[in-house]
């Protein structure tokens, strides 16, 4: 079960991957992946540059993060 216990955090190319875990009246608890730039993770209400739309229940890994990072900006894979 995701929990704010074991969430990851990745770092790449100025960006970080901070997931947010929301948990519902039934005891379900749900991820939004989001990406912050580096330093704003942090900021009491800073927004994240984006999020991940990947599934809920469970987190994403480094591969993943790193892919939507290199697609969103530019750094394609096979270039």
């Amino acid at each position: 079960m995701i929990s704010w216990h074991n969430a990851p955090i990745y770092r790449y190319q100025g960006y970080v991957y901070k997931p947010d875990v929301d948990e519902y009246d039934d005891g379900i608890r749900k991820a939004n992946h989001n990406v912050y730039k580096e330093g704003r993770e942090h900021l009491m209400h800073a927004l994240p540059e984006f999020a991940i739309d990947a599934s809920p229940y469970r987190w994403i890994d480094y591969d993943v993060f790193t892919y939507h990072i290199d697609m969103r900006y530019g750094n394609v894979y096979g270039e």
